[in-house]
C-alpha cells in the first residue's frame, strides 16, 4: 500500500484552496480540515495523531480540492452539513443550513414558549432541518409537519426524517397551497427574502435561486406566509419567520397588519435581527 506524508501535502492543499477561492491561509486552513474529516472519516481527535493517508485517499482528497476551487460550496460536494449538532442530508435544489437560523431552535428552547403535544409546520422547509431539529430537541411529542416547493427537496426531506427516525408528514406545496386544514401551533419558516437586486447573490451562485430572492424587496413571500398563516394557526398559535438582518421593522409592519400579538425580533450572534415571531390570537 502506497501511503502519503500528510504533513508535507497539507501546505500544498492549503494553497490550492486560498489561492483559487481567493481566501487568506487561515480559512484555507479551516476548508481543508472539514475535507480530510469528510475525506478520512474521523474526528478532529483522530486528525490531530493522523501521519500519513492512503493513495487513494489522497486521489479523493485532491478531487474534492479541485471541485471545491470551482466556488462549489463544501455541503454541496459532501452531500451534507452540519446544523445545531447533527448533520443532515443536502442536495443542491436546498439552502445550506447556517448557523444564524439555529437562532430559531435557541429562542424556542429557552423561551419554552408552548407545551410539547403540538401541531408543528417547517413551511418551506428545504432540507427539514428546522422541523426536525425543533422535534428533537424540544417538541418530542409533536406530531411534524414540513413543505417545499421542490420534489428533489421533499425526497430529500424523507431521507433526513428516516435518518432520525422521525414519523412526519411531507408535502409538495407552494406555501400553504397544498397544506391540508389542520390548524397548527407553531409555524417555523426560512423563507426567500434576498432582492434579487442584492449585490451578495454573486457569492450563492451555487444555491438554488428560488430559495433565496424574493420580490418586493425580499418581503413578498414574507407577506404571503404571514397573510395566510391566519387560516392555519390555532388560537395563541405561534409563527416564526427568519428574515434579512435589515427587514425587522418591515417584518413586524406586516404581523401588526395581520393582527398578530406579542410580536418579538431577536439578534443573532453578529448583532443582527435575524427571525421575528407573532402569536396569532
Amino acid at each position: 500500500m502506497i501511503l502519503v506524508n500528510l504533513s508535507e501535502i497539507k501546505q500544498k492543499c492549503i494553497n490550492l484552496i486560498a489561492d483559487n477561492l481567493k481566501i487568506s491561509s487561515r480559512e484555507a486552513s479551516l476548508e481543508l480540515n472539514q475535507i480530510l474529516l469528510f475525506t478520512l472519516k474521523i474526528n478532529n481527535s483522530e486528525l490531530l495523531l493522523k501521519k500519513t493517508i492512503t493513495k487513494s485517499q489522497y486521489n479523493k482528497l485532491i478531487k474534492i480540492i479541485s471541485i471545491r476551487s470551482t466556488g462549489k460550496p463544501l455541503a454541496y460536494i459532501f452531500k451534507e452539513w452540519g446544523f445545531y449538532g447533527r448533520t443532515f442530508y443536502i442536495n443542491e435544489s436546498m439552502l445550506i443550513p447556517r448557523p444564524e437560523t439555529e437562532l430559531i431552535i435557541d429562542v424556542l428552547k429557552e423561551r419554552k414558549i408552548l407545551k410539547d403535544n403540538i401541531q408543528l409546520l417547517d413551511l418551506g422547509a428545504g432540507s427539514g432541518a428546522i422541523g426536525i431539529t425543533a422535534k428533537l430537541e424540544i417538541y418530542n411529542n409533536a406530531d411534524l409537519h414540513l413543505s417545499d416547493i421542490s420534489k428533489r427537496c421533499t425526497r430529500g426531506i424523507k431521507k433526513n426524517l428516516q435518518q432520525f427516525d422521525i414519523q412526519a408528514n411531507v408535502y409538495l406545496s407552494n406555501w400553504f397551497e397544498n397544506i391540508p386544514k389542520i390548524k397548527f401551533d407553531l409555524i417555523l419558516s426560512n423563507p426567500p427574502y434576498i432582492s434579487n437586486k442584492d449585490p451578495h447573490l454573486n457569492e450563492l451562485y451555487f444555491e438554488p435561486k428560488r430559495a433565496l430572492v424574493a420580490k418586493k424587496q425580499g418581503l413578498a413571500d414574507i407577506h404571503t406566509i404571514i397573510e395566510n398563516s391566519v387560516h392555519f394557526l390555532n388560537k395563541d398559535g405561534l409563527i416564526i419567520i427568519e428574515h434579512g438582518y435589515n427587514q425587522k421593522d418591515e417584518v413586524q409592519e406586516i404581523f401588526n397588519r395581520y393582527n398578530f400579538n406579542q410580536i418579538e425580533s431577536y439578534k443573532d450572534l453578529l448583532g443582527h435581527y435575524r427571525i421575528t415571531k407573532g402569536l396569532f390570537s
